[in-house]
């Protein structure tokens, strides 16, 4: 949200009441980031106060392998064999972006790991994943445990009755020809 590709944010024909995929509540987040020069911390206690999910909920259960990003190139080989395929190729790096290894403590400083923990940490423990090893305290808050699963009950029960979006993007944009032709 730091960078305005495109003009994605700014762009008024992109904006959710205009028919496009920019939600009012990205364009607060950008404009936050900014009118105030925020740095990321100062974004993540101000946007970040509920257990985080997402639409893997919904759909890791109905998966038998799922690619890691962390493993992305083992991971990809592994399940084009699980899909029957022969001697796989490499997956292929393309666009390959450098100078973007910065580490995790960088940005998730000691003064906000406890809400780290809150928002990310049943997410993170539902997929088996963990905490940085230098991290002092690392147990998940049962506030958060209990929000996420009651939380995911209902996104559960939002997601399956919602419709699909008339929403459209840019026409000849990536994401605007997708959604045209999955129409």
């Amino acid at each position: 949200m730091k960078a305005n590709a495109k003009g994605n944010f700014t762009n008024p024909k992109l904006f959710t009441e205009n028919g496009g995929h920019i939600s009012k509540k990205q364009r607060e987040r950008f404009n936050f980031i900014h009118e105030n020069n925020a740095s990321f911390q100062e974004y993540f206690i101000k946007f970040f106060n509920k257990p985080f999910d997402n639409f893997a909920s919904i759909t890791l259960d109905k998966c038998d392998f799922v690619i890691r990003y962390e493993n992305i190139t083992e991971d990809y080989k592994i399940a084009l064999k699980k899909s029957g395929i022969k001697n796989p190729k490499d997956l292929p790096v393309e666009n390959k972006t450098d100078g973007k290894k910065k580490d995790l403590s960088e940005y998730y400083t000691k003064d906000i790991q406890s809400l780290t923990l809150f928002v990310f940490g049943p997410f993170l423990k539902k997929y088996d994943y963990g905490f940085p090893e230098h991290w002092t305290h690392t147990e998940i808050p049962l506030s958060a445990r209990f929000l996420f699963y009651i939380g995911g009950i209902i996104r559960k029960w939002k997601w399956k009755l919602k419709k699909n979006s008339s929403r459209k993007s840019i026409k000849d944009s990536i994401y605007g020809d997708i959604q045209r032709k999955s129409n």
